[in-house]
Formats: structure tokens, C-alpha cells, sequence
């Protein structure tokens, strides 16, 4: 596959988990990765694409396979 950028951006703010997610599917981002102390102890993290579907939880490793085949797919539909 060639090389593509993936923008991320980390949203460090002192809110709850749940206002974070709902104030950022309302930017339309495509994938949200949450990283709560769940998620911290156990060495993933939980992935969420655009409209509240919940994709699961993951390795780092595994979401990067995932994502790398997603952006494989939208580029070979185009």
C-alpha cells in the first residue's frame, strides 16, 4: 500500500468521557479511539466510527491493521 498520512488529534480536556464522544461526533470525525482506565490497564483501546457505531476493542496493532485496510478499501472504491 503507499504511504498515507492519518490526522489524529488528542482531546486532553478535564470532561467526561461520554461528553467528549458526543461533542466530537458532532465534527463528523470518522474514527474516535477512547482510552479510559479500562483501556489503559489492559493495553487497548476502544474504537467508534462516525454515527455511534461501536467497531470494538482493540490492540494499537490491531486498529492499525484495521485502519490501514479501511483507507486500502476507500481508496481502491475511488
Amino acid at each position: 500500500m503507499n504511504n498515507c498520512e492519518i490526522r489524529a488529534s488528542i482531546d486532553d480536556r478535564n470532561e467526561t468521557i461520554g461528553k467528549k464522544i458526543r461533542e466530537n461526533e458532532l465534527k463528523h470525525i470518522p474514527y474516535i479511539l477512547v482510552l479510559g482506565e479500562k483501556e489503559e490497564t489492559t493495553g487497548t483501546v476502544s474504537v467508534r466510527r462516525q454515527g455511534g457505531e461501536n467497531v470494538g476493542t482493540m490492540t494499537i496493532e490491531d486498529f492499525a491493521a484495521y485502519i490501514q485496510n479501511a483507507v486500502k478499501e476507500e481508496l481502491d472504491n475511488n
